[in-house]
């Protein structure tokens, strides 16, 4: 038997009977995912969340396709725009955002998960807990790890949440239905916010 078979022998088949499983970084990075549940892993415990449903799809799906097109006319700016972006986070977190949004950079970068996206997009999900996961665990994590700008799609409230990255923390604005989105770190894009949140 060749190593590679064995290696692939040995992978962990991951699924919704793991949830609050004990996993190693090495065992996430290796494991075969029971399509189509999204996995995170917080403090080394496995967290299996639902599929996306078609809300959560339109939710974050007309902001995906604007941002890829952004992509595609300012080549210069964004170099990936990567749906259900890694994210690894010491002490044996990790996360996937729902869009995460990788600019040009001359520096020398890490691969993925551990390369950290310059803007993070994430669609809310129903629920206290969902709330709570997007509005203050991940809040707290992207700001640790620098993510420079962090936003939430509020389908319910049909408002969107801007985070912007601050030494002391994020600084926080809301954009209604009227409002165009705009962002510094994307100059000439302008989204308006009736054309991209679901009626």
């Amino acid at each position: 038997m060749s190593t590679h078979e064995l290696a692939n022998e040995q992978r962990l088949v991951l699924g919704p009977d793991d949830h609050g499983r004990i996993v190693s970084d090495a065992e996430f990075d290796a494991a075969y995912f029971s399509e189509p549940w999204t996995y995170e892993r917080i403090k080394g415990k496995l967290i299996v969340m639902s599929p996306d449903g078609q809300e959560h799809i339109d939710a974050s799906e007309p902001w995906n396709d604007r941002l890829v097109g952004y992509k595609l006319s300012h080549p210069e700016i964004v170099q990936t725009v990567k749906a259900e972006a890694w994210m690894r986070i010491e002490g044996g977190t990790d996360r996937i955002a729902d869009i995460g949004v990788y600019l040009v950079t001359d520096r020398p970068v890490p691969r993925i998960p551990e390369r950290i996206p310059d803007l993070v997009f994430e669609a809310l999900s129903p629920g206290r807990e969902a709330w709570k996961r997007d509005f203050v665990e991940k809040r707290a994590d992207y700001h640790r790890l620098g993510v420079r700008e962090y936003v939430v799609i509020d389908r319910f409230e049909q408002q969107v949440t801007v985070f912007t990255h601050t030494p002391r923390g994020y600084d926080e604005r809301v954009l209604n239905l009227g409002d165009v989105y705009t962002s510094p770190l994307f100059p000439a894009l302008a989204i308006p916010l009736a054309d991209v949140l679901p009626s």
